[in-house]
């Protein structure tokens, strides 16, 4: 028996491009086959340039942020959602195409890394998972097989990391090694 994600991924995988060819020979009966041909050929195109354009600025963008000492989470997001594009628009069919054009609109593009990053942070901040209570305890643990989550701390002063660290000893490096 398929699990439910498999499922909906093989009905995804059989349906889009069942749906393609349907619609792609609604559409050549109506305006015929060559200038069927010709959409789909334009599309992809057009379609790559502009993802050619639009890759190039995400990447200067990118280069800027990390120069800047930024993360450009957001910046990365977006360039996937253009790969996205581009593997949508090189497809040949005209509801991939559609998808593909929609993720190189750059507001909405922008819009969807926003909320694709928000939701990621969500999911690193709260990384540690809630396991039910202990056999005597009330309150349920937090955090995974190693115990409660820890991370930095804001303490009024600045951030505090807490952890464990091992000084070594300046006699445990040998000052006559060579390196290779």
């Amino acid at each position: 028996m398929l699990s439910p994600v498999r499922a909906i991924m093989l009905l995804v995988f059989v349906a889009i491009p069942l749906l393609e060819i349907v619609l792609l020979i609604k559409v050549g009966q109506s305006i015929g086959f060559w200038w069927t041909v010709l959409i789909v050929v334009a599309t992809a195109v057009v379609g790559t340039s502009l993802l050619h354009r639009q890759g190039l600025e995400t990447l200067r963008r990118l280069m800027a942020s990390t120069e800047a000492g930024s993360a450009p989470v957001q910046t990365l997001v977006e360039g996937a959602l253009l790969l996205a594009s581009g593997f949508l628009l090189l497809t040949p069919g005209l509801i991939t195409d559609t998808f593909g054009f929609i993720l190189l609109v750059p507001p909405l593009r922008s819009f969807l890394a926003r909320h694709v990053v928000s939701k990621a942070i969500v999911v690193v901040r709260n990384g540690g998972w809630t396991q039910g209570p202990g056999p005597d305890e009330d309150e349920p643990r937090s955090g995974g097989p190693r115990g409660p989550r820890q991370g930095p701390r804001d303490d009024g002063d600045g951030i505090v990391i807490e952890g464990e660290y091992e000084r070594l000893d300046e006699r445990t490096v040998d000052p006559n090694r060579r390196r290779p």
